[in-house]
């Protein structure tokens, strides 16, 4: 089963096809890529996931936990040698 990555809809149908690919476009949203999600389970659409409101999602990137975790053993190795 294919599904729209925009908003989840099974309606989709080949634009263009053959050697290159294919691309797909959503009747619902009017999403056209290439990029579409494939699964053999019927999967929720979006509008089924209910969030609390006030529920906020953050997250913090990957580069400054790096960050942190050098600056932290960089203050343990200083701490160290004093």
């Amino acid at each position: 089963m294919l599904r729209c990555p925009q908003c989840g809809s099974t309606d989709l149908y080949e634009e263009l096809g053959g050697y290159g690919g294919f691309r797909y476009r959503c009747k619902q949203c009017g999403y056209t890529g290439s990029f579409v999600i494939e699964s053999e389970e019927e999967l929720p659409s979006p509008e089924a996931v209910v969030h609390e409101e006030g529920e906020t999602h953050f997250t913090i990137p990957l580069w400054i936990k790096i960050v942190a975790v050098l600056f932290v053993l960089y203050l343990l190795l200083t701490l160290a040698t004093l």
